[in-house]
């Protein structure tokens, strides 16, 4: 798991088998044409910018906002990774524009039992070096997941899995300890990836180096990596799927040393487009005349900026606290100077763009949280309830990385003390701001970590078994609600959309009671794509997907 400027992704565990089929077939998420406040240049309210239609030599892609830590799919699962790793290694399933879940390298799967998946292997496939792909290949693959030496990030999503057998040449079945339809949507994310056993067994620790490099079967090819500065992937002229055929010959990603110079080399030529921009970076992208600022609607976000409870004495510790502090954060002034006006007020940890199913019943209880939490006079009262305990400071560590996260922290700072609480911004070297996400001795002293969060899965039920389940990956303080737990394996049992979504209504009414995150805003997805460049994904499928293969010229 790493977080640096903006936060570790979220893994979870639980959903149901019945449901599987209704996020992949319906594909998630909707897109809606509501455009987010300031979006001047273009509003994101399709799911591509425009078909590809030419062939280009080559690409420079930015990456934000720090490099990869690992190309090897299962180590290391942030940004860049998620937007990098997938065009290379492919999973079982892939995720295409509009969140929509389809079969890859699984060519089908049958529920058999709830606890019981049988999946078809995609026959004809190639690893880069020419050796075909079997189901030995994929057993080997998600079982890294399982494995302490390959220190998977997925390891707490593959918690419910109790065997992974290559039951046929082309058939893997895998077995759940419950039912956990979440798990098939998953598959399309770095977890369900598949790598060629015997070259990781050859590189060994330098799989997925600089020096040891890949061997994967998707449409581009692993080509050099520096470490520092740049990675660079070649089209794969050999690639199994004829429909996306890669359309750039080479594709090199850069994160520049100083983000300052991002809209220049916009503006330049230099990068011809990237993804999850720097707030800064908006204002002078959406006058731009090389290209267009796309900022995606409300209901296709997918990111929550948050502060997490993490302190274990203190003022936060008393849940009408941590409630006062949720309802005085001035989030219209967040937005407007943190966000540059790209972004919603977010009053509850999932976002729109995980309302998959039953939208209707999700948006009218985020009404009723958001009605809630705007009362900045209930706020005081909670603080002169708490009496002495509300004096202690609210210890808040951000990174040092962005203006962006400087200025939500003061804006946090001043909304707390407006209702009486005293708000302390310990800011940390961004070098060392991913230890606070797995090590509780480097978060001591602190109350509450910032973070921007996200899932790949537009089901809601996934990010709260994150957050309040006892193994949620996100769950850092320990946070245990006896009801709340109850009610989302209740979620993950249920077969009845409907059902499913009251149930985790009713849990995520008591987490935003008891508040183990504080969410702070909604982060719609932000992209530049200079003039020339088409097939570029505008919502979150940028995020592990093949999102290469259908990028072009126009």
């Amino acid at each position: 798991m790493r977080e640096v400027a903006w936060a570790p992704l979220l893994r979870r565990r639980g959903v149901v088998p019945v449901a599987v089929a209704a996020i992949i077939t319906a594909g998630g998420a909707g897109v809606a044409a509501a455009a987010q406040p300031r979006a001047t240049a273009a509003a994101a309210s399709a799911v591509i910018n425009a078909p590809a239609t030419k062939s280009l030599s080559s690409l420079t892609w930015s990456i934000l906002p720090y490099p990869p830590s690992s190309m090897d799919p299962v180590k290391f699962n942030d940004y860049p990774e998620d937007i990098i790793i997938p065009n290379m290694c492919e999973s079982l399933l892939r995720q295409e524009p509009g969140m929509k879940t389809v079969p890859n390298l699984a060519q089908s799967f049958t529920q058999k039992t709830p606890t019981t998946v049988v999946f078809t292997i995609r026959r004809g496939v190639h690893f880069w070096d020419g050796t075909l792909m079997n189901a030995a290949d994929v057993v080997f693959s998600l079982k890294r997941n399982l494995q302490a030496s390959a220190q998977s990030s997925y390891a707490p999503f593959f918690a419910d899995v109790s065997s992974i057998a290559a039951t046929g040449p082309y058939q893997v079945t895998i077995k759940l300890k419950a039912p956990n339809a979440v798990f098939v949507p998953e598959l399309a994310t770095l977890g369900g990836a598949v790598v060629e056993p015997a070259y990781v067994k050859k590189e060994g620790s330098k799989f997925g180096t600089p020096a040891g490099g890949l061997m994967c079967t998707g449409p581009y090819e692993f080509k050099s990596w520096n470490g520092t500065s740049s990675v660079v992937m070649t089209a794969n002229p050999h690639y199994w799927n004829k429909a996306l055929q890669p359309k750039v010959k080479k594709i090199t990603f850069q994160w520049p040393l100083d983000p300052g110079q991002i809209a220049n080399g916009y503006a330049t030529g230099a990068l011809q487009g990237g993804f999850l921009l720097n707030a800064s970076d908006l204002p002078p992208l959406r006058n731009s005349t090389a290209g267009k600022l796309y900022v995606g609607p409300t209901s296709q976000t997918m990111e929550v900026m948050a502060l997490i409870d993490v302190g274990t004495k203190g003022a936060i510790t008393d849940p009408r606290i941590r409630r006062a502090l949720f309802m005085s954060v001035d989030r219209k002034a967040l937005i407007q100077v943190a966000e540059q006006g790209a972004g919603a007020a977010g009053f509850a940890d999932a976002s729109p763009g995980y309302w998959s199913y039953d939208r209707a019943a999700f948006q009218a209880a985020y009404n009723k949280l958001a009605k809630a939490a705007q009362n900045t006079a209930e706020a005081a009262k909670l603080v002169k309830q708490a009496g002495a305990a509300a004096k202690q400071p609210i210890v808040v560590a951000i990174p040092s990385s962005a203006q962006e996260i400087a200025d939500v922290g003061q804006i946090v700072q001043q909304s707390a003390a407006r209702v009486g609480l005293h708000v302390v911004i310990r800011v940390v070297p961004t070098q060392q701001y991913a230890t606070l996400f797995t090590d509780p001795a480097a978060r001591k002293g602190d109350s509450l970590i910032f973070t921007v969060n996200y899932d790949q899965v537009p089901d809601p039920l996934a990010i709260y078994d994150d957050i309040a389940q006892p193994t949620g990956i996100s769950n850092l303080n320990g946070y245990h609600n006896a009801k709340v737990i109850s009610l989302l394996n209740s979620a993950g049992a249920a077969t009845n959309l409907n059902a499913r979504a009251q149930l985790v209504i009713k849990a995520q009414s008591i987490i935003m009671q008891d508040l183990p995150w504080i969410p702070l805003d909604f982060r719609p997805a932000t992209t530049f794509v200079r003039k020339g460049v088409c097939g570029v994904p505008l919502d979150f499928s940028s995020m592990t997907s093949l999102w290469a293969a259908s990028v072009g010229g126009c």
